[in-house]
């Protein structure tokens, strides 16, 4: 096996794209009864892309050049991130330039945990709406509306983090490459391919 070179490859950025989009067609047609099916194709693209990232976390070290960060790295870098400060005895340097970033780059890694965590809730919720009772519509509007928060809260980390580092944090997310293996590209088309046919089936349906 290659050497690992990075956490993040063409795949993970095409799903976070698609996650992305996916989290803003559902939220906004959530509440058009014409938009409906719409919504709900959202929200199983949003359940396809999770569950593709997470078998992706364990495959790509095996087969491809990247060692994707999971929910327990994430979740041991936002604490250590935010404890750093408050490990500091003078209240002063709690709001120094370093103590602000530290605390921000630790609510952005806090904020993707736990999205990746209500994804399969709310999805979960809405499916149960569907197809089981209506009574779970507020709960689902809940964690919805909490999922928004949690998305506003890495957009704004996001900024924040951009304003003190004086560049765009997130252009590593957003840049395509092609240095990844062919394995790696022949598996964002796979997922392109199959996004593109479940989309195409489902609102035909």
């Amino acid at each position: 096996m290659s050497k690992t070179l990075s956490h993040i490859d063409i795949l993970i950025r095409i799903l976070h794209i698609i996650i992305m989009v996916a989290f803003v067609g559902a939220y906004f047609t959530g509440d058009s009864e014409d938009l409906h099916q719409v919504h709900m194709m959202f929200g199983y693209i949003l359940l396809m892309s999770i569950t593709t990232r997470v078998i992706w976390h364990f495959l790509s070290p095996r087969i491809s050049n990247t060692a994707p960060f999971g929910i327990k790295k994430r979740s041991s870098m936002a604490f250590n991130a935010i404890k750093k400060p408050f490990s500091h005895a003078n209240s002063v340097s709690l709001f120094s330039k370093n103590s602000i970033q530290l605390i921000s780059i630790g609510l952005f890694q806090a904020s993707i945990v736990f999205i990746f965590i209500l994804i399969p809730v709310v999805v979960a919720l809405g499916y149960g709406t569907e197809h089981f009772t209506y009574s779970l519509r507020d709960l689902h509007s809940f964690f919805a509306n909490l999922f928004l928060a949690l998305v506003i809260l890495h957009l704004s980390t996001l900024i924040l983090n951009s304003i003190l580092a004086k560049r765009f944090q997130g252009w590593t997310m957003l840049k395509m490459t092609w240095e990844d293996k062919k394995i790696t590209k022949f598996m964002t088309l796979l997922v392109l391919v199959l996004v593109g046919a479940f989309s195409f089936v489902y609102l035909r349906m």
